[in-house]
């Protein structure tokens, strides 16, 4: 038996034991409290077991070569706390892009050079986890990563939310791609172990099953997890254009005096609130719990044209759970961040003139069940960071720490999906002025949002003259698609979606008349 059939049929086994334990209340507050006293210890044991006791780490390396030792990272935790020291293990060089955690940059330092591959930064510590490459016709294959003792501590979020902010009520919809998308799968069970029903899944990709490994691996898990006990639909199909599928359910349910709560991205619950109004279908009273893109006040009006409202939380799919919407926002996007599992600090991004830099997010995880290990790895996000005691739930807890206003600057996002730096960079600086002429500095990739859904044009300068845009975008959709199967299943829902359209202008400068690869065009902030 192959060593992923066997990881395969243990992480099925476990998820027996998993789906027959329902988190309660009580439990699940005093985690989080348990959790937040604990920090500093779970911290410095993520660091030694994840990192300097384990060979392979790309941390352990970046830590030699800055010549710092464990005892001195436990010396500064006790004297200046988990973000004191991160501080100083950033000043010292101890730092990651988001593309040199995603294996897609050499880490580089003068006379460093270290090539990675994302499965470095997985955790040495879990024991409790299905891993399994997806194959398929593009690139390299990409791996699924489901941890189940990450998942159930994250259950404990929902549970909460559930039963102190009323946010996660019956009936419960989710419109999400099964992987090699993980934010559905993962969803459904971390509502499993709070004992949350999850009544339809409705996935933008043909979910069925045995088609692929992908829908083969979801498939084996909610049968699974059905078997022993969990209330979890079996995906059904929705592509971009079926949101009246999505709708007419939900209609259903407020026919029935039973509002639905409905998970997906941003742009996914406007197509929703759209096409209701649209066909009149009355999905007043709904409440859409949204992530993977900004949640903003054009978004906002339109749920709340159909009687809906929406809340966000803020997610990484290789980590979980980053932000807790709060229960007493004063922004729109107000959550709360997790401290108990990660710990922030903000600094400019990397290579940024310090006219054009904003304070990026950069994150460490505290939890050793988390899969992925974090030391100071930028997110590509920015916000407002503040420490805030609202009163909400989260904060008589201890989760104090407050972000809002939260915005990609090296990431596009559409649809809920992600293309990061590399890619995007290669895209405008290489592919293009090859294929179509001109140089770098003669494209740039802009998002905005226009009625509630964020698109990306494709700015291409005048000066090049006439050109293909059908080509130029067909060009962009497969050089963004060839990495691997998760990046194919990405271009392919922008492409249901049409996100890119080509807009013929000068690019956008910056304060410092620099041109940006990327540039983020929001009236909304």
């Amino acid at each position: 038996m192959s060593s992923n059939l066997m990881t395969g049929a243990r992480f099925l086994w476990n998820l027996r034991r998993y789906s027959g334990h329902t988190l309660t209340l009580p439990e699940a507050e005093a985690q989080i409290r348990a959790q937040l006293r604990e920090r500093e210890t779970s911290f410095l044991r993520v660091l030694r077991q994840g990192i300097f006791d384990h060979g392979p780490s790309p941390y352990r390396k970046l830590m030699a070569y800055c010549g710092i030792k464990y005892q001195d990272v436990a010396e500064w935790v006790h004297k200046r706390g988990v973000e004191g020291a991160l501080s100083v293990l950033y000043d010292a060089g101890v730092y990651l892009t988001l593309d040199q955690f995603k294996g897609r940059a050499p880490i580089e330092r003068p006379g460093l050079r270290l090539t990675t591959e994302s499965a470095d930064f997985d955790s040495p510590i879990l024991t409790s986890y299905f891993s399994a490459e997806t194959g398929g016709s593009r690139g390299s294959p990409r791996r699924i990563r489901v941890d189940l003792e990450a998942l159930g501590y994250e259950a404990a979020y929902n549970l909460i939310a559930a039963r102190r902010l009323n946010q996660e009520t019956e009936p419960y919809v989710i419109w999400r791609p099964i992987p090699p998308a993980a934010a559905g799968l993962k969803d459904v069970l971390r509502r499993t172990r709070a004992g949350l029903p999850v009544n339809r899944w409705f996935s933008q990709t043909d979910p069925r099953f045995m088609r692929d490994k992908q829908s083969a691996f979801t498939g084996l898990v909610v049968r699974t997890a059905r078997l022993w006990g969990a209330n979890v639909a079996i995906p059904q199909h929705a592509p971009l254009e079926g949101a009246d599928i999505v709708a007419r359910w939900m209609a259903e349910q407020t026919t029935a005096g039973r509002p639905a709560h409905a998970s997906m991205s941003g742009s996914s619950a406007v197509r929703v609130c759209q096409v209701a109004d649209t066909l009149g279908l009355d999905i007043s009273g709904s409440l859409f719990r949204l992530g993977g893109e900004p949640h903003t006040a054009a978004k906002e009006q339109i749920l709340v044209g159909v009687g809906a409202r929406g809340v966000n939380h803020y997610s990484m799919s290789e980590v979980g759970r980053l932000g807790l919407t709060c229960g007493q926002p004063q922004a729109l996007d107000q959550v709360h961040l997790v401290t108990d599992k990660l710990a922030l600090i903000q600094r400019p991004p990397p290579g940024w003139r310090s006219d054009d830099a904003v304070g990026a997010f950069y994150l460490t995880t505290l939890l050793p069940t988390l899969p992925k290990i974090m030391l100071n790895v930028e997110t590509g996000d920015h916000g407002v960071v503040e420490e805030r005691h609202c009163g909400c739930p989260w904060a008589e807890l201890g989760l104090t720490t407050s972000i809002h206003t939260i915005r990609s600057y090296e990431k596009l996002t559409s649809e809920g999906m992600h293309f990061t730096g590399a890619d995007l960079i290669r895209l405008v600086e290489v592919v293009l002025p090859q294929r179509f002429g001109g140089t770098p500095t003669d494209y740039q990739l802009v998002e905005e949002e226009i009625d509630g859904i964020a698109r990306v044009s494709l700015i291409v300068s005048p000066r090049i003259g006439d050109i293909d845009e059908a080509a130029v975008i067909e060009t962009a959709i497969q050089t963004l698609a060839a990495r691997d199967v998760g990046t194919g299943m990405m271009a392919e829902i922008w492409q249901q979606a049409r996100t890119l359209r080509v807009e013929r202008r000068e690019p956008y400068a910056t304060s410092s008349a620099k041109i940006q690869p990327l540039h983020m065009r929001r009236d909304d902030a």
